[in-house]
């Protein structure tokens, strides 16, 4: 029996379109994505054109994924997990997919402690935990602790640990900054990222946000400033003297939070993203 076999550039074409055709603005580089996860090639041999399907099962796959990405589920759900800060971080609906933009919170910390930093992380809001895992791994002589009030994350993030080799210095806790009390001792960095959309901005998402990120992670009351004040009026009975936060702010709420920043930290830098937005936001204690 003749098999059909088609060359991995054709269906590639005809599933660009697709993609294009339902509105995917990243249609193409969504498309080389899939390609090059399911079909285990690097995304320049699709464009060589030297690959063909022939397996029924690979086809299957690819059609498969694809009608997915048409009816606007993450990219990151459809293949897995996403790149972080050069950690592989499962991703899929028990927590927030983690931002590209993000990596520079990270990235922040890391540019103020060596490599042999041996103090205490803590992250609040850890999530998928990519955060947390990223400093593990940053800081193998650290011992670092994500908290979190969803049982779902906590479950993921623990797969991210294990994924990422870092459970030697990672522990995972239980906990809602907005009513338990405290049981843990003062670290010397506090980071997070935690909710800070107002409902109005949740409902202007797009449905990759809106249909697949938990809401819980991403809206917060007061028009997004409620997690981000409470954060900062925890700190210090969560930090050491002296010690640093880090915190991702939204679009807008710059100067609403170095208003409460400035009474309780010195040393204050805020940082830009790369699309120009005051994003992040750090200080050290007053002593």
């Amino acid at each position: 029996m003749m098999r059909e076999s088609f060359s991995v550039l054709e269906i590639f074409k005809k599933s660009s379109k697709y993609l294009q055709e339902r509105g995917i603005s990243s249609f193409k580089s969504d498309t080389e994505w899939i390609f090059s996860h399911i079909l285990k090639i690097k995304r320049i041999d699709i464009f060589l054109d030297k690959r063909f399907v022939e397996i029924d099962s690979e086809i299957q796959k690819l059609r498969d994924a694809i009608i997915r990405r048409g009816r606007r589920e993450p990219l990151q759900h459809i293949l897995g997990n996403v790149q972080f800060f050069n950690c592989t971080i499962k991703s899929d609906k028990r927590a927030l997919i983690p931002r590209f933009e993000t990596e520079k919170l990270v990235e922040i910390i890391v540019n103020k402690f060596p490599k042999d930093f041996n103090g205490t992380i803590i992250d609040l809001g850890t999530g998928s935990g990519a955060i947390i895992v990223s400093l593990a791994k940053q800081y193998p002589n650290a011992q670092c602790f994500g908290l979190d009030k969803c049982t779902d994350a906590l479950a993921l993030a623990k797969e991210n640990i294990h994924l990422n080799h870092c459970h030697h210095n990672v522990e995972l806790l239980k906990y809602d900054w907005t009513r338990d009390s405290k049981d843990f001792d003062r670290a010397d960095i506090l980071i997070s990222n935690p909710p800070y959309l107002s409902s109005k901005e949740w409902e202007m998402t797009e449905p990759e946000v809106m249909n697949y990120d938990p809401k819980s992670a991403l809206v917060s009351e007061n028009e997004g400033l409620s997690d981000l004040e409470s954060i900062i009026t925890l700190s210090p009975s969560i930090l050491k003297n002296d010690g640093i936060i880090a915190l991702e702010l939204g679009k807008g709420q710059c100067d609403n939070i170095y208003k409460h920043f400035d009474k309780l930290f010195d040393e204050i830098t805020i940082e830009k993203d790369l699309n120009g937005i005051r994003r992040f936001m750090t200080g050290r204690l007053k002593a």
